[in-house]
């Protein structure tokens, strides 16, 4: 059954977003968050395509069935995904395409997009940050300034986010595409990365006391697509 929704706020999908509260503090954190949130969909893949892999960590992890890609760090494949997209693989290639805090990086998010649904038999598992959460808006209240992926550096930046959305737009966009091209919405929340201080516990405990969905760091959605 396809999760079909023409508006998300006529269903209340934008209330209170189920969470994740999971603490990692770098790229190898994330990837064993990932092994640990999806494993059943990473135990069922023959294989699985990590898209901006990086260092490899989730192969790692995983194990040979991972090909991870990426421009930078030790992929098995070196691609510029501006430039060739995921062009040398074929469709409906890896059963689990994996693309976590890349597409906001990159000018062609849409087309990459597309070529995340092509090259996938069964699921799609994106991540995106909420880049205007309740600590960002503070920032640039105070201090007028959105973070380091924005702003106009001295000299060009080797990276910088090209799209600046919150969970909100994401969650429109999300829905949208899934109705388009006949997904379904498989797992979707939002990830509030704090620690086990104090701070973090009550961050955590405020959060789910007064439903505060502005206060995660980034959107998570698992797609699927039917079989053929």
């Amino acid at each position: 059954m396809i999760f079909m929704v023409k508006n998300p706020t006529q269903y209340g999908l934008m209330k209170s977003f189920p969470k994740k509260y999971d603490f990692f503090k770098d790229r190898e954190g994330r990837a064993a968050f990932i092994a640990k949130i999806f494993k059943n969909e990473l135990a069922q893949a023959h294989s699985v395509l990590d898209v901006g892999c990086d260092y490899n960590t989730l192969k790692k992890i995983i194990g040979p069935k991972v090909i991870g890609v990426d421009l930078y760090g030790n992929p098995d494949f070196k691609i510029d995904f501006e430039k060739e997209k995921l062009s040398r693989f074929g469709d409906r290639e890896f059963d689990l395409v994996v693309c976590t805090e890349v597409l906001e990086h990159l000018e062609n998010f849409h087309a990459m997009i597309d070529e995340l649904a092509r090259v996938s038999d069964k699921y799609i598992l994106i991540s995106l940050p909420n880049c205007m959460d309740f600590f960002t808006r503070c920032s640039i209240f105070f201090q007028g300034k959105a973070g380091k992926f924005y702003g106009l550096p001295f000299e060009k930046p080797e990276d910088r986010h090209r799209w600046f959305f919150n969970h909100l737009d994401l969650e429109q966009f999300f829905h949208n595409y899934a109705n388009k091209h006949a997904l379904r919405i498989a797992d979707r929340f939002l990830h509030c990365n704090f620690g086990a201080s104090w701070e973090g516990t009550l961050i955590r405990f405020l959060t789910e006391a007064f439903r505060v969905d502005s206060i995660a760091q980034s959107y998570w959605i698992l797609l699927e697509k039917e079989k053929l």
